[in-house]
């Protein structure tokens, strides 16, 4: 070790002692070992000749610490630090960071007399550079992490180093890109807004609003729009603009710079990304998966395009005119479609890209179902005391649906489910007795994919009642006919016996009525006619001439004549209903 090394560890411990006087006063608690520092990121893969950055960062854990030390060493064949830079969490340095890529150091030491408990405080940022290809590791040769407690407890915990892998470039590296290392007390990295470009994502606008708040102090503002992720601004602007309408945006990535400066010089610079494509995705083309069988319910639809601008992001399909789903673009570029079954499909596929833009293709395709099963074993005509075993084959391993129906039976259908053997063959025994009449039965079947068979030929069935009981069935049905024919017959002709003796007494009462009626009609007249001639008689008495008058002789004749011939037509109407019965 140097005597110049040596000198400044010594003044490392001395600033140290120094820093934990001052916050011995502000922290007395006890703490244990919690703390932690280490690189952040601590991986990732780079390619030689580019630069990246970490950060060392400090975890207190919750306890209070006001400083910390550290070596850091690294193999300068295959990194090289371009510039360190402190952070915020320590505000006075007892040794400044530096660095010598001939040595493979990095060495610091700092503080804070106010204590710092965090979970990620940044205590110094490093820029490299990578250099030869392979794993580069970087480790802690010393550190320690002192806690506020007034006796300058050393709490570290781990020290956490990093490895970076490097590949090497296949193509000519692109132009080095150096981060600006703005000088102490000058303004911060600016904070870019935009309403139309976010700095994450894409747009189809051509021209962006960019917007930024000033601090207090800053005298002059530069910009720079190019295609470099890391460029420092050119354009000066002395009176201080918080805005900026860039027109005429091409599409891809660019990058707008901004940079502040006050009276100690040009701040951090800000690069905000502006992405910008205003094609939609050219070239679609919609195929199906050909690995995958035509018969499976799944299929994978592969997008096949024109290399785009910005990322296609998702795929809105819309099958068979159904509601669209929206499937999450992938790196594959395909999405999967499930439970199909047997038929024609149309697919309409709406690709969206990061910007907005569309495009939209369309393809057809068919599931194909695989043969239908074949009923090899079956009776197509039994009796009712039979238990019939049905057989045949179909794809091997495939599960089997039998549905046997009865089309005058009035029983609901019997569906049996069972699974071919590896040679394809099924049995199904049903679970009893059919009842007599006729049967139809057919079969499909689903293979361990979730294809689907076409339905098998329908088999028709015959089943029969036994012999005696087909005979007793015919004597009953015959007898139900026989019988109330018989009752009916008879029936008839005890009503016609009754109407016949019933017509005699009739006519036998109405030949005495007739008879009955003409002696009293005789009687009745008879007497009417006596009554006339008393009337004749008192006329002719009561008058002194003893004479009718010719008018009064008229008006009796007419009488006399009137009574005989009533007589005469009543008689005759009796006469008439007596022929009739008799």
């Amino acid at each position: 070790m140097s005597h110049a090394f040596r000198i400044q560890t010594i003044l490392v411990k001395i600033s140290i002692v120094t820093l934990l006087l001052l916050g011995s006063f502000a922290f007395g608690s006890n703490v244990s070992q919690a703390a932690t520092l280490g690189l952040s990121p601590n991986t990732g893969v780079y390619t030689a000749g580019q630069t990246f950055t970490t950060r060392l960062v400090v975890n207190t854990s919750g306890a209070a610490i006001n400083a910390a030390e550290a070596t850091i060493s690294f193999n300068p064949a295959q990194l090289s630090v371009v510039s360190v830079n402190k952070g915020s969490t320590f505000t006075l340095w007892a040794v400044e960071p530096s660095f010598s890529n001939t040595a493979g150091t990095i060495t610091l030491g700092g503080g804070s007399p106010t204590g710092y408990t965090g979970t990620n405080g940044t205590v110094l940022t490093i820029t490299w550079r990578s250099k030869g290809a392979g794993t580069a590791r970087v480790n802690f040769s010393n550190g320690s992490v002192l806690a506020a407690d007034g006796r300058g407890t050393n709490v570290v915990r781990s020290l956490n180093g990093g490895s970076y892998t490097i590949v090497a470039a296949d193509v000519a590296p692109a132009p080095e890109t150096i981060e600006y290392i703005a000088p102490a007390n000058t303004p911060g990295t600016p904070v870019i807004t935009s309403t139309s470009h976010p700095s994450d994502g894409w747009s189809q606008a051509t021209t962006a609003t960019l917007s930024w708040s000033l601090p207090a102090g800053v005298t002059e503002v530069r910009t720079l729009l190019d295609g470099n992720s890391g460029s420092i601004p050119t354009r000066v602007y002395e009176s201080p603009i918080s805005s900026i309408t860039l027109d005429d945006l091409v599409d891809g990535v660019q990058y707008f710079h901004l940079q502040f400066r006050n009276s100690e010089g040009w701040g951090r610079v800000a690069h905000y990304r502006l992405a910008v494509d205003t094609n939609a995705p050219a070239d679609v083309v919609l195929s199906l998966d050909p690995s995958i069988d035509s018969a499976s319910p799944q299929q994978t639809i592969v997008v096949q395009m024109a290399t785009n601008t910005a990322p296609v992001v998702r795929y809105l399909v819309q099958l068979n005119g159904g509601e669209p789903v929206v499937y999450e673009a992938t790196a594959s570029s395909t999405f999967s479609l499930t439970d199909l079954t047997p038929g024609f499909y149309t697919l309409i596929v709406t690709v969206e890209d990061a910007a907005g833009n569309t495009t939209v293709a369309s393809l057809t395709f068919t599931i194909e179902d695989f043969a239908a099963p074949i009923f090899t074993e079956y009776p197509t005509r039994f009796g009712e005391t039979v238990i019939p075993v049905f057989g045949g084959t179909t794809k091997a391993g495939a599960t089997v649906v039998v549905t046997i129906t009865g089309r005058d039976t009035g029983t609901a259908p019997m569906v049996y489910t069972v699974v071919a053997d590896a040679e394809g063959r099924f049995t199904v025994i049903p679970d009893g007795r059919f009842a007599a009449g006729v049967y139809e039965m057919s079969a499909v079947a689903t293979d361990t994919l979730g294809a689907q068979s076409a339905q098998s030929e329908v088999i028709r069935m015959v089943v029969d009642t036994p012999g005696y009981i087909q005979f007793g069935s015919w004597l009953i049905s015959v007898l139900s006919v026989l019988i109330p024919l018989l009752a009916l017959v008879a029936g008839f002709v005890l009503l016609t016996f009754w109407f016949l003796v019933r017509a005699r007494s009739v006519r036998r009462y109405v030949i005495a009525e007739t008879d009955e009626a003409l002696s009293v009609l005789e009687q009745k007249f008879k007497e009417l006619q006596q009554t006339v001639s008393r009337e004749e008689q008192n006329l002719t008495t009561a008058r002194k001439t003893k004479k009718l008058t010719k008018a009064e002789a008229t008006l009796l004749e007419n009488m006399r004549m009137h009574i005989t011939t009533a007589e005469e037509a009543i008689k005759k109407e009796i006469s008439d209903v007596d022929d009739m019965v008799r």
